[in-house]
């Protein structure tokens, strides 16, 4: 039981580290091909998910990591916020094709 739970957790730390690793390296390639002006951008802060150069009407779904959905929001500007009210957790953001893994903390 001890070591299916290290094993678990090491996994978890393990995608954590590989995509900020992942995410840094795909900002660097933005910035050096000129990119950054049309992609998709979702980080999050605290409880918040903060767009940039999201479509309008387009929404924004949160999903557990195991797979239930547990928000939505609907995309009401290009650059906005929104306000996340689930548990500390690992959780995916999806909208259209861009994905991102985050942890609300």
């Amino acid at each position: 039981m001890k070591k299916n739970l290290f094993s678990l957790l090491f996994l978890l730390a393990y995608m954590c580290f590989q995509t900020s690793v992942l995410a840094q390296q795909d900002l660097k390639q933005k910035a050096v091909n000129g990119d950054t002006d049309h992609a998709i951008e979702m980080y999050v802060v605290g409880n918040k998910i903060y767009t940039e150069n999201a479509p309008i009407g387009k929404k924004i779904e949160v999903l557990s990591i195991v797979g239930p959905k547990v928000a939505e929001f609907e995309i009401k500007s290009p650059n906005g916020e929104y306000f996340l009210t689930v548990p500390k957790g690992f959780y995916i953001l999806r909208l259209n094709d861009t994905v991102r893994k985050v942890a609300i903390r």
